[in-house]
């Protein structure tokens, strides 16, 4: 990785660019042409990839991950004995699998992805046999995520062994950091946001003119993405606060979640509208003319750590639109504290449907306050921006080995 010539980066994830996930964006704006030679991106889930999405690198699919050792001897074996084993195989031929393509398709890097409990280890293992800098990219915490179970104990398990192997350790925000380094105390941890595009930032949303208004339209609040547990009774609350306020606030979900889905985690009823998800593109401007945007965590997640530690993609993307933003998280998450300090959206910390209610009323009778809002989001989203998330990233990729 010198001389000027751009590094090329083989990196191991669920989910690759081009598709919906908020990995597969991040990654498909840190690898951009400008920064890296064509990546080569390597994942069981290659499934999900758009087919008219924008390209850049190539794809190698790995095989299905085997959740147990022998299927034929399940009812033998020890079930836990089974799994550990199967895991254990799975770890050892993805890194098998992975050393093989970039033995035929060479990369400077391997970068490792959270996202089940074998890529990481998998990468590692295979970078050491090729003798490559490995790097773990951590979107969420890579033990944590799994509920009390084999996943988190094979997880925790393998943690310490790559982490030893890594070179970095990415990060987004301050807490998964903190985290992060009570486990692995000896790594170098390096926090990159996850990243803003530049053109949200050329064409931010206009101020509602209160005047303009039609007093008689419901003020439209906003969510957009995936909807699963890490969110549920965030969104209960906020439909029970919705209801409360008698149609005069309504609720718009664009998201790939069936309404069965949707009606699973209580996102159901006559203030709830439910749309199918839309492109990338079309949901930024969304963002930028919604009334209010909705950023919700769970307050009873049977993984309360990555609650504490999850920066949604869309965070930044909700900062640089221009709209007010109201969070609705649990008082020590991420997301909490930092609309806390940084003063960019209104925050309810506590699980209750009341507060919920009284803070979008509060937006929408007070005109100062969505100016206050729009102002303090708008000067902290370019913490977010693309730019600066690229730089920090290939920084520490460019420094690999310096001081070492």
């Amino acid at each position: 990785m010198s001389g000027g010539r751009l590094p090329r980066v083989a990196v191991v994830t669920t989910a690759a660019p081009p598709s919906p996930s908020g990995q597969a964006r991040v990654l498909a704006q840190i690898m951009a042409p400008q920064c890296t030679a064509p990546p080569i991106y390597l994942s069981d889930q290659l499934h999900a990839i758009e087919a008219d999405g924008d390209r850049y690198g190539s794809h190698q699919p790995l095989t299905a991950p085997r959740f147990m050792l022998a299927q034929r001897y399940a009812a033998i074996l020890p079930r836990q004995l089974n799994n550990y084993a199967g895991l254990g195989r799975t770890v050892l031929a993805r890194a098998i699998e992975i050393a093989r393509h970039l033995g035929r398709d060479p990369a400077d890097v391997v970068l490792g992805c959270s996202g089940n409990p074998f890529d990481l280890p998998a990468a590692n293992l295979a970078a050491r046999w090729l003798r490559l800098p490995f790097v773990a990219y951590l979107f969420d915490d890579p033990v944590y995520q799994w509920e009390p179970g084999i996943y988190r104990s094979f997880a925790r398990l393998w943690e310490p062994v790559w982490g030893r192997g890594a070179a970095r350790v990415i990060v987004p925000n301050e807490t998964a950091a903190d985290d992060v380094r009570q486990r692995l105390p000896r790594a170098d941890i390096r926090i990159v946001r996850n990243p803003v595009p530049k053109e949200v930032f050329a064409n931010p949303g206009q101020p509602v003119d209160p005047a303009a208004r039609n007093p008689e339209q419901p003020w439209r609040l906003l969510y957009t993405g995936s909807v699963y547990s890490a969110q549920a009774s965030a969104f209960r609350n906020l439909v029970a606060a919705l209801d409360s306020l008698g149609g005069r606030f309504q609720l718009d979900v664009h998201t790939a979640q069936s309404t069965a889905d949707m009606a699973t985690h209580g996102l159901v009823g006559p203030n709830v509208h439910h749309h199918d998800q839309v492109p990338q593109s079309v949901a930024l401007e969304l963002q930028r003319s919604a009334d209010i945007l909705f950023l919700p965590l769970a307050f009873d997640a049977p993984i309360p750590e990555v609650i504490r530690s999850s920066a949604p993609a869309k965070l930044g993307e909700y900062l640089a639109a221009g709209r007010p933003i109201v969070v609705h998280a649990p008082a020590d998450s991420f997301v909490s504290e930092f609309f806390r300090r940084t003063g960019a959206g209104i925050v309810v910390d506590r699980s209750d449907p009341m507060m919920l209610a009284d803070a979008v009323e509060s937006i929408a009778r007070d005109p100062e306050l969505r100016a206050q809002l729009i102002a303090k989001a708008r000067q902290v989203a370019p913490e977010f921006h693309v730019d600066k998330a690229r730089a920090t990233f290939w920084s520490a990729i460019g420094t690999i080995g310096e001081g070492q």
